[in-house]
């Protein structure tokens, strides 16, 4: 009898203590590895307001980083992220490395001053001479005996790409060496706001934060930055914004969070952060 005891203790103690082992690393394989997602400072609004409703839908971790755009394409190409965010074109040497980009939404380069400057409208080509340090003082403007303040966004920023691509390279200029440069699009409309004479650039869904601080936002060529003058190609300063991804786009987490984006609810996400909608 208790010959034939033994082994049925030993047999429940095994299965015991197997049980909670078990369990253990099923528990632990459903929870999903975090996807880190990084990049463009001006797409961020859009990534930490669809993340968490993303996570929900698909049970899955998932967070973004703000790199700006160069870094996080950078990042992109080596396998550090598995998706980034650009608000500008991409190079041909990043094309060639293997990214795609996907549009997600438009916006508009909002040119943003100080209170104080004295004129509400600049034309493309003054802005050029602007920022190039060839126009130094806003009375050469028609606006007060002030000297221009420049604030610029550092050069890995796909709005600092942008803003370079659209107003300087078009007009073969470089930007001025005395300009005060920010991080990020919240940090340049501060400093406009807060530097007598200053003008500086930023992503048109940041306006209200300058305008909130008492600063203002200029027409261009006498057209205001909305969605309606960016969508129909009137305002002049204007870009799309992307999600980019390493080769063609597969089944996953990647593919699925794009397709939330672009989704109506993606969608509506991008509107609420004062962006302009493509679906």
């Amino acid at each position: 009898m208790y010959k034939k005891f033994i082994p049925t203790i030993c047999s429940v103690l095994v299965f015991l203590l197997i049980l909670p082992v078990s369990c253990s690393k099923t528990e632990d394989s459903s929870k999903a590895t975090t996807y880190t997602f990084g990049g463009s400072s001006t797409v961020a609004p859009i990534m930490n307001d669809a993340i968490p409703k993303f996570e929900e839908k698909e049970g899955v971790k998932v967070s973004y980083e703000t790199l700006g755009s160069s870094v996080g394409l950078k990042q992109l190409i080596s396998g550090t992220l598995t998706l980034a965010g650009s608000s500008r074109e991409l190079k041909q040497s990043e094309i060639e490395s293997g990214l795609k980009p996907i549009v997600i939404a438009l916006d508009g380069l909002s040119v943003a001053v100080n209170k104080d400057v004295g004129i509400e409208n600049i034309t493309l080509d003054d802005l050029a001479s602007v920022f190039a340090g060839e126009i130094t003082n806003w009375k050469e403007l028609g606006g007060n005996d002030e000297k221009i303040e420049l604030i610029v966004r550092d050069e890995t920023s796909g709005t600092y790409g942008s803003f370079k691509e659209i107003v300087l390279d078009k007009a073969k200029k470089e930007v001025s060496e005395n300009a005060i440069v920010a991080r990020e699009n919240g940090e340049v409309a501060i400093k406009i706001s807060s530097t007598p004479g200053a003008i500086g650039y930023i992503g048109m869904a940041f306006n209200h934060i300058v305008e909130e601080a008492g600063g203002k936002v200029l027409s261009i060529n006498s057209v205001k930055p909305t969605a309606e003058t960016v969508t129909d190609g009137t305002y002049s300063i204007s870009r799309p914004l992307y999600l980019v991804t390493k080769g063609d786009l597969q089944n996953g987490v990647e593919k699925d969070y794009i397709d939330f984006i672009l989704s109506n609810i993606g969608q509506e996400v991008v509107e609420s952060n004062g962006f302009i909608r493509i679906n």
